[in-house]
């Protein structure tokens, strides 16, 4: 991490994050934390983007214990935090706790009160209170709102209370765990409430015989465009059913009169007509009947014009051997049903971030659902706010009647997320059967063709039973022995004003720009929550929908376009940060943590409306980074492609308030001194083996502690320079620091990082190639006999990774390079079968370590990456980053190798053969 030098004129005890932080262990748990499909506070509601909990877990700790100046104690602080982060992404063991704990006692003043302005799914303030901080959580979002006061005010306030629903007065199991009263009420009454809600629409849902209904699977229809033709086309993404080996199905459409029907085909689907399936990407399929082409245009204006219906394409069954298909039965079921008359009347913005069922003819909230899932929902919020008469009645105070409607409340919130026409049908042949997957699979509601209706009343994904299954799971990882919070609807350019001024830690992850709507979005479970809870918090529900006018996001469709909305995020959070600065103790940092990737300029350039605004934002409020810790906290299954070059770090941003008497500088002084104390402060980024694709992002941070230190850079025309050219200044002086370090590489891996720049894979001239190693005094047939060229008439390319043989003799081979090795474990990292894989690239890299500086390698590839990024050659640059991201795992798998000792020889010519080999096999 980079710090600023600081001339505040009262000394003080810098704080452990701003000199150490165990950033493997940290960056590990976080990842697996993500990964986690249970066991974690996600479970208890969805929220968009969360910190993993095991970061903020680390995060808080180390802001406050003060770093003791001690190379020892400082390591016994880490091997803490080490503990409080274990790998699997859990909460910490109670004697890691107590020793983190301790820790926090022995500082010299009592332990302040962490803020959150932005407290979303609750993650933050939640491990503040298992570490012992008391909390005010605020969101100007009633939904995030809610989750976070159930989490930490409502929950904790009726820990060790019996249930009201046990026998032997509710007192069975609490001593052994206070939440267990809770937890037996809140299943009591979801029963209860699951009965009255099937009393009532039970019968909308129709049965079979030898099973159960687990969906109905719809696909949305339009006229055919060819007016001699005029069937309803049904659109859908795939015939496929169910891909799990002995239980394939698939749709067999059949064309009969003026319609089409479905039959289900069974087994390996050879004989799919092409002509069912989507047309390429975006809106565009073929009719079924006739073949002509249904744009994607065409479909938008029959939306627009009420042509859009649906239609019944097949019915998942479970029985007692498993999960089977049958044909739609009834396929006018929803013109029976009927809407209900207490339909939400919430409108879709007409243009909003993220959303793009509007053009299709979407205006209303209600359109995301068809008639029957309209009673359901109504059904279940209507009866859930009913449950504290009933808890009253049966013996429960106050408290715990708030807390156990609450929680249901929450359920029948994450209910609407798996029973709308979002929810789509998942056809997964690895894991089980295909099952219905809930809406926001990411931060957006999209166009969804073909959509599942699950039955809430059966055991199943996506059912009534399966919410409160994960919200149990959620409730269960919750703290046992804290105090209760505080959570409140708030601005938060006024959160400060809530306790008092220099009493807090202040600790928040902000919105992320123009990247997620939240408020929008949200009004997909607020015009639930709000039936179901609203008498219970009037003062989160007083409003029709969410409050959007304050919202702290740069929309241009709010704020006049894209300018306009990014200087609104800038004045907005200049006003946060100012509010945050008078609520902050002194001696603590500010704690900001952002994760946004920069983006390339038409003109080449790296830059992020995104990070410019944010830090503007904090200058303007007389606030400075001094330091950054990057963690890797990236789930295997997000969104974008695995191999994109997406950002996968946070950036934890160590700020405080900038020491008034702060000089200015002009830009070459702001120049010479990054040039001076930037490398330095790269080191322990490179170290951590932060990903080549966050490096530059990463480097905002000690970048941003130098330019920020000042109290203005001035540019030659006497202007103020901008935090936008300040970060285009780090991202110059960044490509000069990496490339410097070509200086401390071998001869051969300087002329093939030149040469790579050039021509990356591609062919070159001879001559040319000739005088580039003559000017590095060695000449092509060296590099050849180096093993990292190919120079055949007249032409000479480098040897591509994968076209390098697996067979390779470290030990025999008189020229090695870094760069060879750094191909060569490419190769084997990324190849398949016998002698590839992290292992084996272990073992290659146990061996040449022997030879070469291993550290050398890693920055080899930070170095490609960059080339790559500045170039635009993303698979190359996918592979660098591959091989930096897993440099942590190779590491580990060579200290293995070498544990092995003696045999690691005869391992090694296992996977790597011996060099007797022809030359020709070599390329």
């Amino acid at each position: 991490m980079s710090a600023g030098n600081e001339n505040n004129a009262t000394p003080r005890r810098r704080k452990l994050i701003e000199v150490a932080l165990p950033l493997e262990a940290i960056s590990k748990a976080s990842k697996a934390d993500k990964d986690r499909k249970v066991g974690t506070i996600k479970n208890i509601h969805k929220w968009f983007a969360p910190m993993p909990t095991p970061a903020w877990r680390a995060i808080l700790f180390a802001a406050v214990v003060d770093d003791p100046e001690d190379v020892d104690k400082r390591a016994e602080l880490l091997r803490i935090i080490e503990g409080l982060v274990p790998a699997n992404g859990a909460a910490p063991s109670a004697e890691a706790l107590k020793k983190a704990r301790a820790a926090l006692d022995e500082q010299e003043q009592e332990l302040p009160i962490v803020l959150d302005p932005f407290c979303g799914g609750g993650s933050t303030l939640v491990e503040a209170q298992r570490l012992g901080f008391p909390t005010l959580a605020s969101d100007l979002n009633p939904v995030p709102a809610l989750v976070t006061r159930v989490e930490t005010q409502l929950i904790p306030a009726v820990l060790g209370k019996p249930a009201v629903s046990g026998p032997d007065g509710g007192i069975a199991g609490i001593d052994d765990d206070p939440m267990a009263g809770l937890l037996a009420d809140i299943q009591h009454y979801a029963r209860l409430v699951e009965e009255k809600v099937k009393q009532q629409v039970g019968n909308l849902y129709e049965s079979v015989e030898n099973g159960e209904i687990v969906a109905w699977l719809w696909a949305r229809t339009v006229p055919c465009a060819n007016p001699a033709c005029g069937i309803p086309v049904p659109l859908y993404n795939s015939p496929w059913l169910s891909k799990q080996k002995g239980r394939e199905a698939w749709l067999r459409p059949v064309i009969g009169g003026e319609s089409v029907r479905f039959e289900i085909g069974k087994g390996v689907a050879t004989e799919i007509p092409e002509a069912t399936k989507r047309k390429g990407k975006g809106g565009k399929f073929a009719c079924l009947a006739c073949g002509t082409d249904i744009e994607e245009k065409y479909i938008r204006q029959c939306g627009v014009n009420g042509q859009m219906s649906l239609q019944l394409m097949a019915i998942a069954v479970d029985d007692e051997i498993g999960r089977r298909f049958i044909p739609e039965q009834n396929n006018d079921v929803m013109d029976v049903i009927g809407l209900p008359d207490d339909v939400p009347d919430a409108d879709i913005p007409p243009k909003a971030l993220g959303f793009r069922v509007q053009a299709y003819g979407m205006t209303k909230h209600a359109d995301f659902y068809t008639p029957r899932q309209l009673h359901m929902l109504g059904a279940f919020s209507r009866v859930v706010a009913e449950v504290p008469e009933w808890v009253t009645r049966d013996g429960g105070d106050a408290q715990q009647a708030v807390t156990i409607a609450s929680v249901l409340a929450i359920c029948v919130s994450k209910l609407a997320m798996a029973n709308s026409s979002q929810a789509r049908w998942q056809i997964d042949s690895r894991h089980g059967s295909a099952k219905a997957q809930p809406a926001f699979g990411r931060h957006a509601i999209p166009m969804v063709w073909d959509f599942a209706e699950v039955n809430p009343f059966v055991d199943a994904a996506g059912s009534w039973s399966s919410q409160l299954k994960s919200m149990l799971s959620g409730i269960r990882v919750l703290p046992r022995d804290v105090e209760p919070g505080v959570c409140i609807q708030s601005d938060a350019r006024k959160a400060g004003s809530h306790l008092p001024a220099g009493s807090a830690l202040i600790a928040t992850d902000p919105p992320y720009f123009a990247q997620i709507n939240y408020a929008d979005l949200s009004d997909y479970f607020y015009v639930w929550l709000r039936r179901a809870a609203g008498r219970m918090h009037p003062d989160l529900f007083g409003t029709i929908t969410t409050p959007k006018t304050e919202e702290l996001i740069a929309n241009p469709y709010r704020h006049g376009g894209p300018e306009k909305a990014r200087q609104y995020f800038i004045d907005g959070f200049a006003e946060v940060f100012a509010s945050l600065k008078e609520a902050s103790r002194p001696d603590l940092p500010l704690v900001v943590i952002y994760a946004h990737r920069q983006e390339e300029t038409k003109d080449g350039e790296l830059s992020s409306s995104a990070w410019d605004a944010l830090l503007e934002s904090m200058i303007t409020a007389g606030i400075g980074v001094v330091g950054t810790w990057p963690l890797h906290a990236t789930h295997s299954s997000r969104q974008v492609g695995q191999g994109a070059n997406a950002l996968a770090s946070y950036i934890v941003m160590i700020c405080r308030p900038r020491a008034e008497s702060a000089t200015s500088t002009d830009r070459r002084s702001f120049l010479s001194t990054l040039r001076r104390e930037l490398p330095e402060a790269l080191k322990p980024l490179q170290q951590s083996s932060i990903p080549a694709v966050d490096l530059a992002q990463a480097a905002i941070g000690p970048g941003m502690a130098i330019f920020s230190r000042y109290k203005k850079v001035t540019e030659p025309d006497g202007t103020s320079m901008r935090v936008r050219t300040a970060l285009s200044v780090i991202n110059e002086v960044l490509g000069e620091v990496l490339s410097e370090q070509e200086g401390d590489f071998d001869t051969v891996t300087r002329w093939c990082i030149k040469w790579f720049e050039q021509h990356q894979w591609e062919q070159g001239p001879f001559g040319e190639a000739e005088l580039l190693a003559n000017a590095l005094n060695t000449a092509v047939s060296g590099l050849e006999d180096a093993g990292v060229v190919k120079a055949r008439a007249n032409k000479t390319e480098l040897l591509k990774p994968e076209v390098l043989s697996t067979s390779y003799a470290l030990e025999k081979d008189h020229r090695i390079s870094v760069w060879e090795v750094a191909m060569r474990l490419s190769r084997v990292l990324e190849g398949k079968g016998a002698g590839s894989g992290i292992d084996a690239a272990g073992e290659l890299l146990a061996r040449a370590r022997t030879r070469i500086d291993d550290d050398a390698v890693k920055e080899l590839a930070y170095l490609l990456y960059s080339i790559c990024e500045r170039k635009g050659w993303s698979e190359s640059g996918r592979r660098f980053n591959n091989l930096v991201s897993s440099w942590p795992d190779l590491q580990m798998a060579a200290r293995a190798a070498e544990k092995r000792g003696g045999g690691m020889v005869s391992q090694s010519e296992l996977f790597f053969g011996s060099s007797n080999e022809d030359e020709d096999q070599l390329f």
